[in-house]
């Protein structure tokens, strides 16, 4: 049974159809470079983590053993120590605050990060999505074309035993036929490039596809996408991390407690007061310490000038993101009505070809035109019907492009 099974599931997998929506939610989950920004945004959230716990104090511990030769009054021969040390920041000038929010600014920028990389990669599934189908269309039309082809082939060699046709007229169908053999061929493989690239983006071993189509933009507005955000949220965080230089310009305030126990060799530490020693076993030290930087020659103020400048650029980078999005978002609603248009003309010329195709198919088999005439009728109706079918599909890519460049989630107007 489970050897069955292994044998059968494959063969399920390729026979079921696949609706976009269905790709483009199995991509978001299992699609590896999605993965890899997740983990991205994880290690962010983690270095966030780690800023915001830096305001605990600090617990250490720790050991020594010293031996001396010769041995003084004041060195004694054998000492060994053991310690534990509390260290808490009172006041640093704001620069750990500072700091944990640069840090949280950076994992927003990763999380926007990991929605505008989503969003590109349902724009490629779109793209191949709609690649498949126009190449199939277009294949179909080439063997339909092929078939019809081969039938006159066998018509015209029975004329030609007949006398009633020549050798020639047999050789230029033959020709017309091999050639569209080829083309059928190199269909074919473009196809199969377009579907293993579907396959590799969505994570789904894809072979049949349900077609879907993007519902018709009508009064969607223009909103800024990711990558301006991402950018003004990394120039925030440089803001942040500028701060947390400034600070070490004001007044830093440490507190730290320090417990030692130790352990002398016999004979060690000379009675200095009543029920005392050179050498305590167990002591504690609390220290309030200060400090304040008066004079560097101004490399802090150099360092924190430098990452200005830095958050400067970005927010001008973010600016230019904004006028570049506005301007993909005009062309591309105008590539949509230009793609609209082509559709139009493409099914006018398709009706056109089709119908010169049938008056033109009866006067050749009537003997009336030759199969020059013939061959230029039907090539003139299989490319009409290629560029139909390739318009309506193109149409459907350049909404999505326009959904995209107008800063919305594509995957919402699927249907």
């Amino acid at each position: 049974m489970k050897i069955i099974l292994l044998i059968v599931m494959p063969l399920l997998l390729f026979a079921r159809s696949y609706s976009l929506p269905e790709l483009i939610d199995h991509a978001s989950k299992y699609n590896k470079q999605i993965k890899a920004k997740i983990l991205q945004s994880q290690a962010r959230l983690s270095q966030a983590d780690a800023q915001e716990r830096a305001f605990w104090p600090t617990l250490d511990i720790g050991g020594s053993y010293t031996y001396s030769d010769p041995s003084t009054l004041i060195s004694p021969e054998s000492m060994g120590a053991g310690y534990a040390s509390m260290k808490v920041s009172l006041y640093d000038g704001g620069r750990k605050h500072a700091l944990l929010r640069a840090k949280n600014y950076l994992y927003s920028a990763s999380l926007l990060e990991k929605t505008a990389f989503e969003k590109s990669i349902t724009l490629n599934i779109i793209n191949h999505y709609y690649t498949v189908l126009k190449l199939r269309s277009i294949l179909h039309a080439m063997e339909a074309q092929t078939r019809e082809i081969h039938a006159q082939i066998l018509r015209m060699k029975k004329f030609s035993s007949a006398g009633l046709a020549t050798q020639e007229d047999v050789d230029k169908l033959q020709a017309e036929y091999d050639n569209n053999q080829f083309t059928i061929e190199n269909t074919k493989l473009n196809v199969r490039t377009a579907i293993e690239n579907l396959s590799l983006l969505s994570g789904i071993p894809v072979e049949n596809l349900k077609k879907n189509r993007l519902l018709e933009p009508r009064g969607i507005g223009f909103e800024p996408y990711e990558k301006s955000k991402i950018l003004k949220a990394n120039a925030e965080a440089l803001k942040e991390n500028a701060n947390a230089i400034d600070a070490a310009y004001l007044p830093q305030f440490h507190l730290e407690d320090t417990y030692t126990m130790s352990k002398y060799s016999e004979g060690t530490g000379a009675p200095v007061f009543p029920g005392g020693a050179i050498f305590p076993e167990n002591q504690n030290k609390l220290m309030v310490s200060v400090n304040m930087r008066l004079f560097d020659n101004q490399k802090m103020t150099k360092e924190r000038e430098a990452v200005m400048y830095r958050k400067l650029a970005t927010d001008s980078e973010s600016l230019y993101a904004i006028e570049e999005q506005k301007m993909q978002y005009k062309l591309a609603k105008s590539r949509m009505q230009t793609i609209r248009a082509k559709g139009k003309s493409a099914k006018s010329a398709l009706r056109a070809a089709s119908s010169t195709h049938k008056t033109v198919v009866k006067k050749y088999e009537a003997g009336l035109v030759d199969n020059i005439t013939y061959l230029d009728a039907l090539n003139n109706k299989t490319l009409s019907e290629a560029r139909y079918k390739g318009a309506l599909y193109d149409y459907e890519i350049s909404k999505s492009i326009f959904y995209y460049f107008a800063g919305k989630n594509i995957k919402e107007y699927i249907r």
